[in-house]
Order: structure tokens, then C-alpha cells, then sequence
């Protein structure tokens, strides 16, 4: 399983501990959301991208903050009102009945949204037959009911439907609660230095932050102990030998794991109801729709949320701003560091002694200095790895003979590395692809064209690095994208290239269907290698694994401007458009009309409510706002009269020096009446 940030640099190679915590990441990132909604929450995914960004740091669950109606005892669970002679043993051994021995809580209405229509929201007259009141819609699962990997979702939503055995006359109806739960947030660190500068940043945002849970890893101090003290024959191995053991064996463990949470403080839990009768709204009720006290209650519970909504929000990204204020590429912590004093301070750091082919790596993972030093070659600072390829974004210093050597030096630091290339030229066509003669092989066996396979998260796609482009530092772009579809969702991913986008999203969600177009007849091919193999990959974290992921992808190949209009009107919910950038017509000072033309056939096949990933072009100058694209996107709503609201404004990869590519994530909020 190979690391997702596939850009070696030779200043900053992993230790072992390092590698552990990335295999850790990895492994969690590439996990399929098993909430109700199958994502993210929109208002949480900045927070979450700048965290998983950072290569110290990984979200394991998260939550912007929410509200929703409740009956029970507040504690979570899908646990049903006891029957009345249920049997409970008290501490003394005596027995007693009791209605609600094990407890039990149901909601509805859960809304991650201001409440926008307060008199239907609080309207508890309606609570079986209107269950969402304007709030999430409720998820949808019947998409996969043939494949018979959804059941146990299945039996939660038709076996526990809120307030079902509460009709109001009935006896054990409970009374109606009202809950605001504020934004929490769970983050695992690779040190504890990396946890202390997190909970430095958020405390001037939320005062609830800690850690949670710190383990070194491994085995216990007992176990440490009895390595050094020798087997049950009292056969005593040297102590060199017994903690570096006892290192492995922390490496099995994953290494050390410190785990923070971070939790706001605007919460709310207020009765809306009695128990005398759980239908009669204490605040406001549907007979009451004509008087106006009635409305105006409605209409300051709704507040009362708002308000909150509103703070916690803000709160959020003042969080975001600290963290990109953190300087870049540079990590918090030092892990070697961090380690030594942990197992000094549990009494074991005399004994952790390396060995010598630990001191060698450890030698050999010095900086780019040292590299030039010790090999009296050109070594690059840093190189992308796609599949076993090694590409060199410029051509070393030197003659043939020069290049040559760093060719094979690369390939013998990293023996997965099997040719080593490196650009020459611009990537000036209209696919943005080095050509035929773009791309110089130093060394390994001679491949033309230069086709691989390359992995990210467990998900694998062909790429043809002379006629297609891509680029490995967009994996957790790709990540965070797929991340956010939610269940039963229709994609369309305009601009695939070799596809990656769309295998992401069709692989790790449960989206009904995955549309994808790209015009690169050699780009198409790509993808339906791609779709070829995610329909072996069985493990895939999908439902039907890669068989079922693979039937709902669709290829188009030819132009977008062609293609899109022949599409049904309103017919997704979300489109990822990877725009490459069109040379000097793009950017600050480009001259074209900033995808203008594709806005126009795009926007109109959004469902209500649907949302877009942009990618444009911007100079330094122009970031974190990213004005000028706001104006195209916005001038292109106006022109078709829809309304629209910003998500996610963020840089995702450097082009040029100076030059971002950067993601404006929006949503149609309104659409012109039919």
C-alpha cells in the first residue's frame, strides 16, 4: 500500500515512526463515511482539508454543528422504549419494573442548516408525516437493496422511524425535546508537540479542547520489561538486542497515537413539549397559525438556533485562518524529538539503542546537502512518483552520463521505482501533456509510450505520462472531493483525464451515478482501463466493493461544450470540473474568458440545491479570496438567474512560481421559477 503524498524530497525522508503514522492516515482517509449522509458536512470540510493537508495531522470524525427533535432520555442510541414488565436487578440483587429499564432515544428533523422555515420545523403535529421539517433530507438507500449490502442501514431507518409509537393520546409518548449540538471535531497527531501546537491554535476558538487519548504504541512497559529480563530459562538476550524488540514492536502497534478533540460550547437542550401532552408545542402550535404570538414564538425558537449556528460558524473559521497560518511544507513537530522524550519519560530511552542498519538509514535520510555531498551528483530536491515512474520536473545538471547516474541513484533509494524521467519542455499543448518527446528517460528499462499504473488510497487508474496529464500532489484534493458526496448523489466529473477523480468518488461513496467526460481519446482509454480494474478491486470500501462501483461509471468521450447540452436539465447533484488551464488565456492576466463558456452549459443541468467544484487560476496576490473567479462564478449565475453561495475557497497545487491552481466550491440556492 503506497503513501498517498507521493512527492519524495530528499531533505525530509520518513523515519520508521513517520511511516507508521502515514500507512495509519491512509488507511483512515480511505475509509468509506458511514454517517447517514454518506459525507462531510459542508461547513466542516475547510477545517478538515487544512487539518488532513498537513502531514502531522489526520481527522478520524467531525461534525459543524446541528440541531434536531428528540424524545427520550437523551442519551444516543437505537435502543426502544422497554415494554412495562421489564425486569431490572438493582445493586442488592432485588427486582423492580420498570417502562424505560434500558432507556431509549429517537430523533428527527436533524438539521446541519439555519432553519428556514420555523413554523413547519416546529410543528409537532407533523412529526411522522413530515420528518424532515425542512431540515437534511432524508438519506436514500434503495439504490443498492439488490445488492444486499445495505441491510443493516436499511433496518436502522425502517425499524426505528421517529416518534412512530407516539400519537399523541398514547399513554407512553414522551415529551418533545429541542437539542443544538455545536461543532466536535477529533484529530490524531504524530507527537505530542504536533498535539500541543493544534490545541494551541484552537483554544482562541473553543474553549473545550484536550487530549483525549495518548498511547506510545506497542507493547506495555511490563512486556518492555520482560524483554530485557530474558526468557522463562532465564536465557537474558544483551539490552541492545531487547529494546530494539521492543521498538519493532511499537512499530507493529503503529507507533505512538495522541488523539485530540476539540469541541464547541454553544449548545442547547430545552423542552418543547410535556409529558401531559406530547403533541401540544409549549411554544407553538399548528391551530395557532392565524395568531400571531404563535408565529413570533416559532419564529425566536428558530433564532435561538440561528444565533448559534451563526457563532459556531465563525468560530470554525477562525480556526481555519490559524491553521493557514501554519507555514507550509514545514512540520509542526519534530518526531524524533517527541519519541525520545516519551520513552525517557516512561524509563525506557537507555535501552532504545539503534542498530546499525538504522544508523545507516538514518545517515542515508539526510538533507539534499548531504545527498549532493555524498553521491558528487546533481540530485534533485524533490521528484513525483506516479505508479514506477520517478519524474523530474527539470532535467539535471550535467551531461548524459551525469543525468544517468542520478537516474539510477534515484532508483536505488527507492527500489519500487523502476524508470526515472524528467521533463524538457513545457506543457503547452491543449491537454496539457508533455507529448511524444516531452518527457527524457535517464534510466531503468526504455518504456514508450510511458504508461503505469498508479495507486492512491487503494484505488488504482492507468496513466499515459506523454499524452495525458496528472499530477500525484492532487491526491488529497481527490480525497477531499469524494468526501463529500453524499448518498444517492448523481456526479458528473467534467475534465476526467485519466480518471482518478471519478474512480475516487464511484469507489468510496455511494453515489447512484458517476457521469464522467473527457475529450483525450488516449485520457478515455485511461479510464476504462481504470473502470476495468476497480471492477476486480474487492476491496474497495464502496457497497458491491468494485463490481458495483465499476456499473455505476459512465464514459463520454468528446467535448464538453458538445456533450453538455445534450444532458438532462436539473439532473445532478454535484459536478466536479478539474478545468486544466488553457496557457496565457488563463490566470490573473490571461485573456480568455475564465471557463465562462462551460459555466453556461453546466449550471443548468444542478438540481436545486446542487453543488460545484471549480478549479481556476490565481496569482499569490489574488488568494485567499480569490476575487476574480468569485466575478466569473457569479456573473455566470446572474446570466442564467441563479442565485449561488461560496462553500470553499482553497489553493490545492502550485503551477508556476507565484501561480496556484485553486478550488471555489458553490451551491444553487435558488433557481427561476418554471
Amino acid at each position: 500500500f503506497t503513501p498517498t503524498n507521493m512527492t519524495m524530497t530528499n531533505h525530509q525522508q520518513p523515519n520508521q515512526h513517520t511511516t507508521h503514522f502515514q500507512t495509519r492516515k491512509s488507511n483512515c482517509l480511505s475509509k468509506r463515511d458511514k454517517s447517514s449522509a454518506g459525507r462531510i458536512d459542508p461547513r466542516a470540510v475547510d477545517i478538515c482539508a487544512e487539518i488532513n493537508s498537513r502531514e502531522e495531522y489526520y481527522t478520524t470524525s467531525s461534525c459543524a454543528g446541528r440541531c434536531f427533535l428528540y424524545c427520550g432520555d437523551g442519551i444516543k442510541s437505537w435502543h426502544a422504549p422497554a415494554n412495562d414488565d421489564t425486569v431490572v436487578t438493582t445493586t442488592n440483587n432485588s427486582s423492580t419494573s420498570s417502562s424505560n429499564a434500558h432507556g431509549f432515544f429517537q430523533r428527527t428533523r436533524v438539521n446541519h442548516d439555519l432553519i428556514h422555515e420555523p413554523t413547519r420545523y416546529f410543528n409537532l403535529s407533523t412529526l411522522t408525516c413530515d420528518r424532515t421539517g425542512g431540515g437534511d433530507p432524508i438519506p436514500t438507500i434503495g439504490q443498492f437493496e439488490s445488492l444486499g449490502n445495505n441491510e443493516n442501514f436499511k433496518n436502522k431507518l425502517e425499524e426505528h422511524v421517529p416518534f412512530s409509537n407516539n400519537d399523541g393520546d398514547d399513554d407512553t409518548a414522551a415529551p418533545i425535546w429541542l437539542r443544538y449540538e455545536p461543532f466536535i471535531l477529533h484529530v490524531m497527531c504524530r507527537s505530542l508537540k504536533a498535539a500541543s501546537v493544534l490545541m494551541a491554535l484552537a483554544r482562541p476558538s473553543f474553549k473545550n479542547v484536550g487530549l483525549t487519548s495518548w498511547n506510545v504504541g506497542g507493547e506495555s512497559e511490563d512486556v518492555y520489561n520482560s524483554y530485557i529480563s530474558g526468557d522463562s530459562n532465564g536465557n537474558i538476550d544483551n539490552k541492545v538486542t531487547a529494546a530494539v524488540s521492543f521498538k519493532n514492536q511499537q512499530c507493529k502497534g503503529g507507533g505512538p497515537r495522541y488523539l485530540v478533540a476539540i469541541w464547541g460550547d454553544e449548545g442547547l437542550d430545552m423542552p418543547l413539549s410535556l409529558p401531559s401532552a406530547p403533541r401540544k408545542g409549549l411554544f407553538y402550535n399548528c391551530d395557532e397559525d392565524g395568531n400571531e404570538s404563535g408565529v413570533v414564538n416559532a419564529e425566536w425558537l428558530a433564532q435561538l438556533v440561528n444565533e448559534r449556528h451563526g457563532r459556531n460558524w465563525k468560530k470554525i473559521e477562525r480556526f481555519v485562518d490559524a491553521m493557514r497560518g501554519l507555514e507550509e511544507d514545514c512540520p509542526v513537530d519534530d518526531v524524533g524529538g517527541d519519541d525520545a522524550a516519551a520513552a525517557k519519560t516512561s524509563g525506557m530511552m537507555d535501552s532504545l539503542t539503534l542498530t546499525n542498519e538504522q544508523q545507516q538509514q538514518h545517515d542515508d535520510q539526510q538533507g539534499n546537502k548531504s545527498a549532493r555531498v555524498l553521491s558528487g551528483l546533481p540530485i534533485p530536491r524533490s521528484y513525483d512518483v506516479v505508479g514506477d515512474v520517478a519524474i523530474l520536473n527539470n532535467l539535471p545538471e550535467g551531461d548524459e552520463e551525469t543525468q544517468k547516474k542520478v537516474g539510477e541513484w534515484i532508483m536505488k533509494k527507492n527500489k519500487a521505482i523502476k524508470i526515472v524521467v524528467a521533463r524538457h519542455c513545457a506543457l503547452s499543448t491543449e491537454d496539457r501533456s508533455p507529448g511524444s518527446s516531452g518527457l527524457k528517460q535517464l534510466a531503468g528499462h526504455p518504456r514508450d509510450p510511458i504508461v503505469t499504473s498508479h495507486y492512491e488510497y487503494g484505488i488504482k487508474c492507468v496513466v499515459d505520462l506523454n499524452h495525458t496529464f496528472f499530477s500525484p500532489r492532487m491526491a488529497p484534493e481527490r480525497l477531499r472531493l469524494a468526501q463529500q458526496v453524499a448518498r444517492g448523489e448523481r456526479v458528473l466529473v467534467v475534465f476526467a483525464g485519466v480518471g482518478m477523480d471519478a474512480l475516487q468518488i464511484a469507489a468510496r461513496t455511494e453515489a447512484k451515478e458517476v457521469l464522467v467526460i473527457e475529450r483525450n481519446a488516449i485520457a478515455c482509454e485511461c479510464i476504462r482501463r481504470g473502470k476495468l480494474m476497480l471492477s476486480r478491486n474487492k476491496t474497495a470500501p464502496c457497497p458491491g466493493s468494485g463490481k458495483g462501483a465499476s456499473e455505476r461509471m459512465r464514459i463520454l468521450e468528446g467535448d464538453a461544450l458538445e456533450l453538455l447540452p445534450t444532458l438532462e436539465e436539473e439532473s445532478y447533484d454535484r459536478i466536479v470540473a478539474p478545468r486544466p488551464k488553457e496557457g496565457s488565456l488563463d490566470g490573473d492576466l490571461g485573456t480568455g474568458d475564465a471557463g465562462m463558456s462551460f459555466l453556461l452549459v453546466m449550471l443548468p443541468l444542478l438540481k436545486p440545491k446542487g453543488e460545484v467544484h471549480w478549479y481556476d487560476f490565481a496569482a499569490d496576490h489574488e488568494l485567499p479570496n480569490c476575487d476574480r473567479t468569485r466575478k466569473t462564478l457569479e456573473s455566470a449565475c446572474q446570466s442564467l438567474g441563479l442565485e449561488m453561495e461560496i462553500i470553499h475557497v482553497a489553493r490545492v497545487g502550485s503551477i508556476a512560481k507565484r501561480q496556484w491552481r485553486v478550488c471555489v466550491d458553490f451551491r444553487i440556492v435558488a433557481k427561476p421559477a418554471a
